[in-house]
């Protein structure tokens, strides 16, 4: 018995559903046309960002279907889940990621807007890009933008810096934290931790007064605090929500993020690192959550467009649940 999920979403759960026995059948026959197209849920060699990011395909139930029946058979050591939809196939006829997108997701009533942002492509991050001079369309000029009074770049007399995406990163701890952990500081091991969950106040969709009203409840102000993390928060109207970390001071003012249970990333969707840079030719530029390309690879996917905000808490780790 196969599960099937569509991997989109930073905070909030993906959908999920069960394959029939004769997706699986049609499922089990792509896969042994071409097992080149299967990789690792987490890999260091796929960088995943923001928007699709294929399937994640899992065995919930051993039993005597057809993927078992042939995986007890098949050469190919193919663990208990594998993700699909990020890397190319020899014949398309054979790829799992477009069939899927297709036929079962339809079928479940997934909504048109995730197909369409899946239809754009999966979203791999580039290998790092050189800030040129001038700046590419892409770098958003050289003034850094002013929200709610703060500058970002102008961090509280007290800020917290923890570059410590290899705890966030360690197997076994990366797909069961989201982004709001990391943002946290907090390995909860809580897949899909809510702002305000905790505070008693859970968000109950991910709207930017909501985001914006669980992050207060859970302890979050919009101006510095003693011994302050300091972090930015993003919104895809209705569906989910992002969220990155201030990770180094000045001069180069670093962030990271968490991509859902991917690992921790510093790039960009355009592959940018998301920190201050002076260029070779004496350029500044400011690239920081809130100008910084969302999704990977086309800028126009319409993902986490609205900002909700900095945010400030007197805590090294502030709880989520």
């Amino acid at each position: 018995m196969l599960e099937v999920e569509l991997d989109i979403f930073s905070g909030m759960p993906n959908p999920r559903w069960v394959l029939s026995p004769q997706e699986e059948r049609e499922l089990t026959e792509r896969v042994e046309a071409d097992t080149s197209q299967l990789s690792e849920v987490t890999s260091p060699d796929e960088l995943l960002g923001l928007g699709y990011r294929g399937f994640i395909v899992r065995s919930v139930k051993s039993d005597d279907g057809p993927w078992d029946t042939w995986r007890a058979a098949s050469s190919a050591r193919i663990g208990a889940e594998f993700r699909v939809g990020v890397r190319t196939v020899t014949r398309e006829a054979d790829s799992v990621a477009p069939w899927l997108l297709a036929a079962p997701a339809v079928r479940m009533g997934i909504d048109d807007e995730l197909l369409a942002v899946a239809g754009m492509g999966s979203s791999i991050l580039p290998a790092e890009r050189e800030e040129q001079y001038p700046p590419s369309p892409d770098s958003f000029g050289d003034s850094p933008d002013a929200e709610r009074g703060v500058l970002w770049h102008r961090p509280c007399p007290s800020t917290l810096y923890a570059d410590n995406a290899h705890i966030f990163n360690l197997a076994g701890t990366v797909e069961k934290n989201n982004c709001y952990c990391f943002a946290s500081n907090h390995v909860a091991n809580i897949r899909y931790a809510l702002p305000g969950r905790r505070g008693g106040k859970p968000a109950a969709s991910p709207t930017v007064d909501n985001i914006r009203g669980g992050l207060y409840a859970d302890g979050w102000a919009d101006n510095c605090q003693p011994n302050t993390l300091v972090i930015a928060a993003h919104v895809w109207p209705g569906w989910d929500y992002h969220f990155y970390r201030l990770v180094s001071p000045g001069p180069n003012w670093l962030w990271y993020h968490k991509t859902g249970g991917t690992p921790v990333v510093y790039l960009d969707g355009a592959g940018y690192p998301i920190r201050r840079v002076v260029t070779s030719g004496g350029s500044v530029i400011w690239r920081h959550p809130q100008n910084c390309v969302k999704a990977a690879p086309d800028p126009s996917v319409p993902v986490y467009t609205e900002f909700v905000g900095w945010f400030y808490q007197r805590n090294a780790t502030a709880l989520v649940a």
